[in-house]
Formats: structure tokens, C-alpha cells, sequence
């Protein structure tokens, strides 16, 4: 066995080791092993996970001719750690064979491991697993007080930081519900305004960079009120709904459909015409007229803005959606004027 670290060199090298985050969780667990096994002067370090009977290896250091991985599974009741999972408390056992209490456990007769010292894990107040280490030979003095306290330090990191990573987690999984919050319509989860915007400037920069072109429209409900006057509000959200959905699916994969408000629509058809735009406005238009979920038909009206990009001009991309936008809105009014249930160009 090499020499052991003593319990300052332990401290050391535990603050050098939890607060290197960079390297990553698993890659701190595989070190603070390694730490445990200079520590005590063993061979076997593993930190495990139990999960009803069943003792799985996370993380483990073990010499070349031992055949243990992560992921591996043991019947958790032939292992040591079912000891020191009754016992709630660290175990330390210097020669499992001369000792009348465990010399004939499951453990011993399946792995021969003669010295073994560990420590259970807890998270949210319930067993996680187990921190401990072994070895085929006997441990070469009594397990002390000291080592009981180093390994319990080791066990109280890895306790923190379980703790510490599912709140990191929660946090992301929060910032990522907020973000798509801000961006997303919360009834038919297609982009709002705001996600509308950020993936227009995203798309026309691409334009504007290839000197493309591109059409913008807007899509109206022909007398949605008169729907939600006759069929009730949670029937006119249905109807949003289906719609939302039939427009999104009659769209090729690189377009997409933001809802305004209400019960407006905006399309993004990139590098498309008015030709182009046309037979889209027709596929959507025949979509939405199948929709059965009233006895009424319902139809749409549609005012679209085209524009070609020339990349040797400089272009303000906010003002160029407005400027669609105000032009799809005019050519939306005239379609409504023209008896609605059909799509406008702007004239421009």
C-alpha cells in the first residue's frame, strides 16, 4: 500500500478538488476517489447509487485487474454496503475474515474483499447510495477516529453538491420555461410578438446577407367575434388553437407563423414571391376551410408584403419588418373590403 494522506493533506487537496468546477462534476468525483484511496491506502473506490435492491456503480477507481465499470449492478443485499446502509452510520472493517460478524456475509464469499470502510449517502433526506472503499487485503493498522472523519467529509461534499446540481438544473430547466414564456404564445405555442421579432431579424439578416427576398403576411379570422359571441370563448380559443396548428402544418419547414394577438396570424415565407406566396395563401386558406369544430365554415383573410433584398445596400431590419408589416396590414384591410375569405398583395 502507498503512503496515506493525512487529514491536512486531505483538507487540501479536498478544497483544491470541489472548487476546480470547471472540470465537471464526474471528473471531480473520479479525483475525490482517487483522494480516498491515497487516503486510506486501498485499492477499490466507488460511489455507488441504490435503487430498491439493487446496488449500481456510478463513479469507481479500481486497479487494471479489477473488471468493475460505471453502470455496473449488484444484488445490493450481497454487497458491504447493505451493512452500512443498516447500520445508518460509516463502517470500517480491517479484515472481514477474522471478524464472527461478517466473515460468512454474501459479500465476502462472492468478492473476497478483506478490508472495506464506508459511509452512506443521503439526498432530500433519503439514502442515495454509499461512499466506500476496499480492498482484497487486510488493512495494515486499526481504522482510527481520523479516518472516519476524512471519509464522512468526502460523504458531506457529495451530499452538498447532489443538492447543489439539482438546483442548478431546476434553475436552467426555470430559465428555459421563462425564456420560452417571453417568446411563445401560451395558448397555441407558436412564437408571440416578441419571438416573432427576434426570429424574423434572424431570418432577414440571412436574406439581407444573400441578397434574397422574402414575403411577410398576415392572416385574419373572418368574424371571430361573431364565433365567440355565438360559440362561447373556450370554443374560440379551440378554434385558435386548430387554426394556429392547421397554418403551421400547411408551411414548409424553413417558414413559420407567429400569432399577433387576437386573432391574427403572421407568416414568414423567406426567399419567396408573390407567385410563391400565392399558392401557400391557397394551401392555407383550403386547411383552415376543413376545419369542422363549428357547424359555421370558417375563413380567413390575408394581406401580404413582399421585398428583395440587394446585399450592397444597407438596410435597418427593424424598420424593414414595420414597413411589411404595415403594408400586409393595408393589403389585409382591402381583402377584408373586397368581401374577406381571400389574399392581397401590396400594390407596392
Amino acid at each position: 500500500m502507498t503512503a496515506q494522506l493525512n487529514s491536512e493533506q486531505v483538507i487540501r487537496r479536498l478544497y483544491q478538488i470541489t472548487h476546480d468546477h470547471k472540470k465537471g462534476f464526474e471528473a471531480q468525483i473520479v479525483e475525490l476517489i482517487q483522494m480516498g484511496l491515497e487516503r486510506f491506502g486501498l485499492d477499490i473506490g466507488i460511489l455507488s447509487k441504490i435503487e430498491n435492491n439493487n446496488y449500481f456503480v456510478n463513479h469507481c477507481v479500481t486497479p487494471e485487474d479489477v473488471p468493475m465499470k460505471p453502470g455496473d449492478r449488484f444484488d445490493f443485499d450481497a454487497t458491504y454496503c447493505s451493512i452500512t446502509c443498516s447500520a445508518k452510520a460509516p463502517v470500517a472493517i480491517e479484515h472481514v475474515g477474522n471478524d464472527k460478524r461478517f466473515a460468512f456475509h454474501p459479500a465476502y464469499k462472492a468478492f473476497g474483499l478483506e478490508s472495506y470502510i464506508g459511509v452512506p449517502i443521503h439526498f432530500k433526506d433519503e439514502l442515495y447510495g454509499t461512499l466506500n472503499f476496499s480492498s482484497p487485503t487486510p488493512f495494515s493498522r486499526q481504522f482510527r477516529d481520523s479516518d472516519i472523519d476524512a471519509l464522512q467529509l468526502m460523504a458531506s461534499w457529495i451530499e452538498v453538491e447532489l443538492i447543489r446540481r439539482e438546483q442548478e438544473t431546476e434553475l436552467k430547466n426555470l430559465n428555459n420555461k421563462l425564456k420560452y414564456q417571453a417568446n411563445y404564445d401560451s395558448l397555441t405555442n407558436i412564437p408571440n410578438r416578441r419571438g416573432m421579432h427576434r426570429k424574423l431579424l434572424k431570418g432577414m439578416n440571412h436574406l439581407n446577407r444573400m441578397g434574397g427576398e422574402c414575403t411577410l403576411a398576415i392572416v385574419d379570422i373572418d368574424h371571430f367575434k361573431k364565433l365567440n359571441d355565438a360559440y362561447g370563448h373556450p370554443k374560440g380559443d379551440e378554434a385558435l388553437v386548430i387554426i394556429a396548428n392547421g397554418i403551421n402544418d400547411s408551411l414548409r419547414d424553413y417558414e413559420f407563423v407567429a400569432r399577433l394577438g387576437g386573432e391574427e396570424f403572421m407568416i414568414w415565407l423567406p426567399d419567396t414571391n408573390a407567385k410563391g406566396s400565392s399558392i401557400v395563401f391557397k394551401r392555407v386558406m383550403k386547411t383552415i376551410s376543413e376545419i369542422s369544430i363549428i357547424p359555421d365554415p370558417i375563413t380567413v383573410s390575408i394581406g401580404a408584403a413582399y421585398y428583395k433584398f440587394n446585399d450592397s445596400k444597407q438596410i435597418n431590419l427593424t424598420e424593414l419588418i414595420d414597413n411589411m408589416m404595415g403594408k400586409a396590414d393595408k393589403a389585409l384591410y382591402d381583402a377584408k373590403q373586397q368581401g374577406r375569405n381571400r389574399f392581397k398583395h401590396s400594390e407596392e
